[in-house]
């Protein structure tokens, strides 16, 4: 399917892939075949999840999160591409966004550069579904810095509704291409949220909100409206596409300390 808002021949496609209910392990390898992909042209891969998952970032330490809550609440913990800090996915309420393009575009150049056209395209999608959300601003202060939690950090690339974080990013960076990641938050759990990150809640309600409850607004509208507006901001048509097999090589992470640090529970015989 070939659609755009503003038609260019000049540019290169934007291709978008949506997957919900996909395996996070393979969802997540997927980013790093998006970063070879990215290398040819702006690529946008877009996925939800059903059940609860904790992503660390690439550098973050295993040691700033206890497993035990997680592994009494079967919550798996694994490892993205990107960096910054955790994020826990409730399940069916979040949705994952990873845009990479090549090394050399406009948009490239900076790293805060890369945020701010990345959360501003967010924002304009959001407004237009009715969500009332604002890109971060130096004076709106942050509730706490360099946090193990990605929501407690409000920096650039922070989106705010009502005051609180409810879109976080983080990017990775390699020689031909650039992947920016976002987690965007449809719904809170407050003590949920508590439990496995092992705080108060009242921590986790000072920093962290959710897109406000409106008709038509959810991850698969939202998915499709934030590649419209990448489209737009990028100058390009879009063209939308399933997401690939797994390679074998991307496949063999699985299992591997590195990516899948508390793998999910095994199922009852």
């Amino acid at each position: 399917m070939r659609s755009s808002d503003e038609p260019s021949s000049d540019l290169h496609t934007l291709r978008f892939r949506w997957r919900e209910g996909g395996e996070p392990f393979e969802d997540l390898a997927l980013e790093d075949l998006l970063l070879e992909e990215g290398s040819r042209g702006p690529i946008l891969w877009t996925y939800a999840w059903p059940k609860p998952v904790l992503v660390l970032g690439y550098a973050q330490p295993s040691s700033d999160v206890d497993p035990a809550p997680c592994l009494r609440l079967g919550v798996p913990i694994l490892r993205r591409i990107t960096g910054g800090s955790a994020v826990l996915h409730e399940g069916g309420s979040s949705l994952s966004l990873s845009l990479a393009l090549p090394a050399d575009h406009a948009w490239a150049q900076g790293i805060h550069a890369l945020y701010g056209a990345f959360v501003s395209a967010v924002a304009e999608a959001l407004q237009g579904l009715g969500a009332e959300v604002r890109p971060w601003r130096p004076g709106d202060g942050t509730p706490r810095r360099r946090s193990p939690l990605c929501f407690e950090d409000h920096l650039g690339e922070t989106l705010l509704a009502g005051g609180k974080k409810v879109l976080g990013c983080a990017q990775t960076r390699r020689r031909r291409a650039v992947l920016i990641h976002g987690a965007l938050l449809f719904g809170l759990n407050a003590s949920f949220q508590a439990r496995v990150f092992g705080v108060e809640p009242a921590r986790i309600l000072a920093a962290m909100g959710a897109l406000p409850a409106r008709p038509g607004l959810g991850p698969a509208s939202a998915a499709r409206a934030v590649c419209r507006s990448l489209a737009r901001a990028l100058g390009s048509p879009f063209s939308e596409e399933p997401p690939p097999a797994l390679p074998p090589a991307l496949s063999a992470r699985r299992g591997g300390s590195k990516w899948m640090i508390s793998p999910p529970p095994l199922a009852a015989p």
